[in-house]
Formats: C-alpha cells, sequence, structure tokens
C-alpha cells in the first residue's frame, strides 16, 4: 500500500481510538457528589474481606508473611482499609483522574484528526505520490506548538503551587519555545499559502514539489526534491526559487541567470567587523576582489555563488521569505550579477 494511503489510514484509526477512549474517560469520571456517596456506600456494604480466597468473618485475622506487611490484618482492620480506599473521597479523587486521563486523550485524539485533515487535504491537492517532506510541514509545527504551549501553562501553574528554580525554567523554556513554534507556523504560512501567491502576482509558475530538480541542477548532497518551486523571468533573466534540505537544515534557494559566463566565485555574507571573503578558481577574481566585493557590498550584502552562467544564494535565516523580501534578493542577484559580467577581461 502507498506510504501516504497507510499514514492517512493509521492516523485516522488513532483519532478515533483516542477520541473514543477519551470521552469514555470523561464520561467514567463525571459523577456528582451523591452519586459518589451512593457507590461508596454500595461498595463498602457488599465487601467482606478475604484471606488465602476464603471470606472472613468478624473476629478472624489474617497473616501474611512477607511483602509490606500491610496486606493482611484482623477483620476489621481490612474493612477500615477497604472503606478509606472506597470513601467519597477517594471516588473524587479517582474521578479527577479519569477526568485528567479523559482530557489528554481527548486533546491528543484532536489532534491527530486534525493530521490526519491536512493529511487528506493534501494528499486530494497534490495526489499521493509525492514527498511528504516536500515543503515546510504545518503538523510538525503544530505538534511543537501544543507541546511548547503546555510547557508554558505547566509552567506558570507549577510555579504558583512551588514556586521554585525547576518551575520558572519549565516556563521559560514553554515561553522560548511557544516563540520559535510561532515563527515556524508563520514560515509554512509563507512557504505554502504565500508563495503561490506571490508567484500569481507577478505570473510565475508554481509547484508544489519536483523531484527531478535538485539532480537537473547537479547539487549534491541534498535530499532528491525540491518544494515551493517557482520558475519564471526576472527583468529578462531566467530564475529559480524552491526549498530544498541540507541534513538536518532546510533552506529556500535562489537562483538566476547571468547575460554572460564567469569563473567559479563564492563570496561570503557581509559582516561588520572586517572584510568580505572572497574565493573563486581564476586569476580574474583576484584582479578584480575590490570591483568584486564593492559590487556586492553595494547590492547583495549576503553570501552567494556564481559560476557559468549562473548566480544563486541561499536564503538560510529562521523564518522563511516572503514574497517581497524574494522579490528583494533576486533584485540584489540581478544587479550583482550585471557588475560582475560587466568587469573587464583580465
Amino acid at each position: 500500500m502507498n506510504s501516504r494511503y497507510t499514514g492517512l489510514v493509521v492516523r485516522f484509526v488513532l483519532a478515533g481510538v483516542l477520541l473514543l477512549a477519551g470521552w469514555q474517560m470523561l464520561a467514567h469520571g463525571s459523577t456528582t457528589e451523591a452519586q459518589r456517596a451512593r457507590e461508596s456506600a454500595d461498595l463498602i456494604a457488599d465487601y467482606r474481606p478475604t484471606c488465602d480466597g476464603k471470606t472472613m468473618g468478624r473476629r478472624d485475622t489474617c497473616l501474611v508473611f512477607g511483602g509490606s506487611g500491610d496486606e493482611g490484618g484482623s477483620y476489621q482492620h481490612m474493612m477500615d482499609k477497604y472503606a478509606a480506599a472506597n470513601s467519597p473521597e477517594a471516588l473524587a479523587e479517582r474521578d479527577r483522574n479519569w477526568r485528567v486521563a479523559g482530557t489528554v486523550a481527548l486533546g491528543l485524539g484532536g489532534l491527530t484528526l486534525l493530521f490526519f485533515i491536512l493529511s487528506l487535504i493534501e494528499a486530494i491537492r497534490f495526489g499521493t505520490g509525492q514527498p511528504q517532506e516536500a515543503t515546510i510541514s504545518y503538523q510538525r509545527r503544530i505538534v511543537g506548538l501544543f507541546v511548547a504551549v503546555g510547557m508554558a501553562v505547566g509552567g506558570v501553574a507549577l510555579i504558583m503551587e512551588v514556586g521554585n528554580f525547576g518551575t520558572w525554567l519549565l516556563a521559560i523554556a514553554g515561553v522560548l519555545f511557544t516563540a520559535g513554534a510561532v515563527a515556524g507556523l508563520v514560515s509554512a504560512w509563507r512557504t505554502r499559502i504565500g508563495r503561490p501567491r506571490w508567484a500569481r502576482k507577478h505570473g510565475y509558475t508554481y509547484e508544489h514539489f519536483n523531484k527531478d530538480l535538485m539532480e537537473r541542477l547537479g547539487w549534491s548532497n541534498v535530499r532528491p526534491f525540491a518544494g515551493g518551486v517557482v520558475t519564471g523571468t526576472y527583468r529578462d533573466r531566467a530564475f529559480l526559487v524552491f526549498d530544498y534540505a541540507e541534513k538536518d537544515s532546510r533552506d529556500t534557494a535562489l537562483v538566476i541567470g547571468l547575460p554572460g559566463e564567469v569563473p567559479p566565485l563564492v563570496v561570503e555574507a557581509k559582516e561588520k567587523p572586517g572584510a568580505r571573503l572572497l574565493t573563486g578558481t581564476a586569476q580574474h577574481w583576484a584582479n578584480h576582489a575590490t570591483q568584486v566585493v564593492a559590487a556586492a557590498d553595494r547590492h547583495y550584502p549576503w553570501a552567494f555563488k556564481a559560476s557559468g552562467k549562473t548566480i544563486w544564494a541561499k536564503y538560510d535565516e529562521f523564518i522563511s521569505p516572503s514574497g517581497k523580501r524574494l522579490s528583494k534578493r533576486l533584485d540584489g542577484l540581478h544587479r550583482v550579477g550585471t557588475d560582475l559580467v560587466a568587469l573587464p577581461p583580465s
């Protein structure tokens, strides 16, 4: 069976099991004070202590060797122990535990159902043959947001109860993780929603994923797919924008053509304390290092590479770029590429 079909079935079944179990737990733990009092009285009235499988009499004593030493005792001692374990207060505590477990199960079931719906929408929109990690996923970020918010809320609640260093650390970590999860959701929105809108606005072509692009570009050490792919022409030059994964990181690449050929060149990002690093395989760049750095500082202060008739860069900031930022960086690459090609021969 197709792995995406399998994932859909597993999510649907798991969501159903969790929601049903959570509902039953909540129902089991939602008793009134009067119901608990009646249940406690009935349980105690029907109870008769047993010892070694035999019902005890009122004058009997059960002797137990080994264990914790609290398993046996007189008839009255065992009755009192059972009555305490099944008192209205003990039953109320049991009900609270059932309600907590039910709420957790319902929450997990609802989250799993949400994942199922999101995956189903993706399968309907893009088919079941695409890699599930082709573009930034909402699902992992929603899970992270729930966990982070839970940490923050739990930490604040524990601060009010205990107030020690560990509870403060938990609350602060929860707040920081929540901020990171929100930033991740913003990135997902910009890629999954904002990028297609940006492409449509400018008349570019958008693909949710492309499994052959990385191979055609000859990019090695990256996963064999590209997601959120935009192709088009920017000021008379063909360009590509796409997401790709390299080891554990995900970045956005911008590739644009040059009006002429250039030798391989790497320019590092501009750093405030020092000069930009420039590396190349041709004497041409050494002869024009000052002009290259000046052009880069003027048009593109981030890192970029150039070779042949192509110049490209990686957008590796924490939050995925908006359409406005993509346009700005494409314009910068266009301008710096023009200056590089215009340099006189060495």
